[in-house]
């Protein structure tokens, strides 16, 4: 069985420290070379979590702002 690329979550309507903790959980649990793309409305975790990711060996891919919302997709390494 082939493994998802991407995997998405949402973490609309949470707020600090709850959208980095559950992107954190989730990265945990991935393969190396899957894309997690975090959906969110938060902005201080929208700064935080790329900070948080600075940290670790993963890679933001990119951030997309799209009004209130962002994305962010990160590539577990």
């Amino acid at each position: 069985m082939e493994q998802e690329k991407e995997i998405k979550i949402t973490t609309l309507g949470m707020n600090c420290p709850k959208p980095l903790i559950e992107t954190r959980k989730k990265l945990n649990k991935m393969k190396p070379g899957q894309i997690l793309i975090v959906e969110g409305d938060h902005q201080i975790s929208r700064q935080e979590i790329p900070q948080a990711i600075q940290d670790t060996n993963d890679e933001i891919i990119k951030i997309d702002d799209q009004g209130q919302k962002w994305y962010i997709h990160i590539k577990k390494r």
